[in-house]
């Protein structure tokens, strides 16, 4: 009898597929509720503007700057472009939310005013913002009255930015 060939003998087996190590994923942990927060009404909490120039570096500013008659340039400065509001106090009683809308009222109202001086005190820093107190002497252009204007404008400050304005009159 022949002998058979050793080569069939010597055929590789086929190669097997890598076996899939199982997955050893750690035992789920029994979650556990959490404990109601407890409010006290009566402790106080943490306030502050956020990111960027504080309330005091903003404040200090804008009086520098109105000191030199830099109106328009306070605006481009210290506005938030994307928030902005604007409250006018008794008399007038009305608010301006937008860029749009606040710088639309503060041009009519540069329109009708002529300024023949004006200062700035402060500023009276808080936690959310400051206060300054301005002294303007004008004449309203649409009537011929000259007067000195006394007010306090109220700065609301986030991140940085104004946010709100506020002026505040004293009455009479």
């Amino acid at each position: 009898m022949a002998k058979k060939s050793s080569k069939k003998a010597a055929k590789k087996a086929p190669a097997s597929k890598p076996t899939k190590k199982a997955s050893k994923k750690p035992a789920k942990k029994a979650t556990k509720k959490a404990a109601p927060m407890k409010f006290d009404a009566l402790a106080p909490i943490a306030v502050d503007t956020g990111k960027g120039a504080s309330a005091a570096e903003i404040g200090m500013q804008l009086v520098d700057m109105f000191n030199k008659g830099q109106f328009t340039e306070i605006e481009d400065k210290f506005w938030n472009k994307k928030e902005i509001a604007s409250i006018e106090g008794v008399g007038v009683g009305m608010a301006w939310i937008g860029v749009k809308a606040v710088r639309a009222k503060n041009d009519a109202w540069m329109a009708d005013h002529q300024i023949h001086g004006g200062s700035a005190e402060g500023p009276y820093v808080g936690s959310t913002g400051f206060a300054v107190r301005f002294k303007m002497d004008v004449t309203t252009k649409s009537t011929g009255e000259r007067m000195v204007m006394d007010e306090i404008g109220v700065y609301s400050i986030e991140d940085g930015k104004i946010v709100c304005e506020e002026f505040m009159y004293g009455s009479k």
